[in-house]
Order: structure tokens, then sequence, then C-alpha cells
């Protein structure tokens, strides 16, 4: 500031003796010649000095807010160490997060936080409005499940919608003597989602956080493939976590799999298949709506459902709400 002052005072000076001299040797038309020239060469000082010494600012500033901006869509995780980096996936965010021993995880918007490293989380438990997929959802747990979750985030919104609205992979059945042949459930849902006496196989997390997305857009979260503490980690934050498991709550046998060929590759799958929403947890056990149970907040140890989870792929979606919502 001090010397912007001392520059003006310098250029007032300048002025007034040029005015002064064109006063005296009684030639004032000149003066506004002599002015106007003075202006000019003080512009073109000007510009030269800022050309010379911007460049350094400039390069200090501009390299993060680039990498802020041109960081893709797609990869909604970011994780702020010795320099920013961005995942596609929760799971590879919270290994990168923990091998760098960074705290913390943001989201797509650089404020919101959908993971901490934190020793102690206490327990808790939403009490989340169950929501039953019978009668008109036969083989619907996982768009029930969603509608359950969906609400409680504030949507208002129904079962019946939400089946109509998912994507489905039209791929028909074909039992031959080389097997089992029918869609993949990570294109589609597979098979009658109203009928349980037609083929079913139902529906993968991923397109199940596509229809999500449709109604909490920007704000739906996929944690499928992390540890399963790790996905408890919305519900800490007041928010219920969407799963896929398995109706026996224990490691199955391998023979109760059997592999079916699909046109995306062959894939293992069981008829105890089923989907349910996670709503809490204490040190014991973890408390979920099951929409084929009438109980709210049933208990199960994290043993067993923890065995349950992993073994139908570690499949889990949630949401987060922006820092303006909070």
């Amino acid at each position: 500031m001090g010397l912007y002052i001392a520059v003006a005072t310098i250029f007032l000076l300048i002025i007034i003796v040029m005015y002064g001299i064109t006063k005296v040797l009684r030639v004032r038309k000149l003066f506004w010649k002599a002015f106007s020239s003075f202006i000019i060469v003080v512009a073109l000082f000007g510009g030269a000095t800022y050309l010379f010494f911007a460049p350094q600012q400039t390069e200090e500033i501009l390299p993060e807010l680039e990498e802020i901006e041109n960081a893709p869509k797609e990869t909604p995780f970011i994780v702020k160490a010795n320099e920013v980096s961005y995942f596609e996936s929760f799971q590879a965010a919270v290994a990168f997060a923990r091998a760098s021993h960074v705290n913390q995880i943001y989201f797509q918007d650089h404020e919101t936080v959908v993971w901490e490293r934190v020793k102690d989380i206490p327990q808790q438990v939403l009490q989340v409005p169950l929501i039953l997929q019978l009668p008109e959802l036969e083989r619907g747990a996982e768009v029930t499940s969603l509608a359950m979750l969906l609400t409680y985030a504030g949507k208002k919104i129904n079962k019946v919608e939400l089946a109509q609205r998912l994507k489905k992979d039209q791929t028909p059945l074909t039992v031959t003597e080389a097997g089992v042949f029918f869609g993949h459930p990570n294109d589609g849902f597979v098979g009658n989602i109203y009928d349980a006496d037609e083929p079913s196989l139902g529906v993968s997390h991923r397109p199940i956080w596509e229809l999500a997305e449709h109604y909490l857009p920007g704000q739906m979260i996929d944690m499928t493939g992390a540890n399963f503490e790790d996905v408890l980690y919305p519900i800490h934050q007041g928010h219920p976590v969407w799963a896929i498991i398995h109706t026996q709550y224990k490691t199955l046998p391998q023979d109760e799999f059997q592999t079916w060929q699909t046109p995306s590759g062959d894939i293992e799958v069981t008829r105890y298949r089923h989907a349910i929403l996670i709503t809490g947890y204490d040190e014991k056990r973890i408390y979920y709506n099951d929409p084929m149970s009438i109980e709210v907040n049933r208990p199960i140890s994290i043993k067993k459902f923890k065995e349950a989870w992993e073994q139908m792929g570690r499949q889990a979606i949630s949401y987060v709400k922006p820092q303006d919502d909070f």
C-alpha cells in the first residue's frame, strides 16, 4: 500500500511541474498534449510491469484451481494428502487414505466427509420406516429396501414406481445340457420382479445406484467392495445403508451356488439371495429392516451378517447430504 501512495505522489508532482512550466513559458496549450502523452507512457509502463511480475503469482494459484475444476465427475471420492487425489471407487479411496495416514475422505464437492479414520464410532440405530415388498413385489427386495432409504432421505416415493423405473435385463432364460443362460444382475433386474413363480435372480448394486441417483442426484455413494466396518460410516452420519446379503446369514457351502452364463460373463448365483437396509449397529450386533419381515430394526450378530454380506460380493450403497443441508 505504501508503494502505491509513493508512486501516486510522484505522478502528481510531475503533473504539477509540467503545468507550472507551461504556465511560465505561456504555452498552456501544450500542457494537454504533454499530459496525454504522459498518461500513455504511464499506461504502457504499468502494463509492462504487470506482465513482468504477474506470472509468478499466477503459477502459484492456477494449478490447484485447474486440478479441482478438471476433476472427472466419475471420480467422486477425494483424498487430500500432499496433493489432491481422485478415486472412482470408495474402496480405493479408503485404501489410499489408510496407506497415506489421511484421516478423511471427501465427496466430489470437496466439503462433505464420507469416511473418517476413527477408533470408536458410537453405536447408532436409525428409526427408518419399514416397507414390505409383499404383496406387490414378490421378488422386489432390492427396490423395496431402496424405497426405505429414499423415504428416510425425505423423498416421497413408492416401491412400485421404483420397480417400474428400474433397469431390466431382458435376456430370456435358456436351460440346456450346457447349463443355464440368463441375464446379469449388473446389467439390470433379471427375471420377473412381480411374480415369484417365474424365474428370477434380482439386481445388483449398480442399477440400484443409478436408479437412486434419479431421486438424489449427486448424493449417492457406492461403497461396494469396501471393508464392512467402512461401509457403516454413513450410519454414523445418520444415513442407512442398502446391502445385498443372503437369507442364511452364515457362510454358505459351495454346493448352494451354481454357475450361470450371461451376456456379460459367468456368475455364481444362489437361491438365498436377498436385499435389506442396514439401520444401525452396536458393539455386537447389526440392525436392519428386512422387506420380508414385520420386525423393525432386526438384530443379528456382526459376525453372521458380515459373512453373508461378504459372500454376496460386499455390495453396499448409501447417500450423503451436501453441507448446505446441515
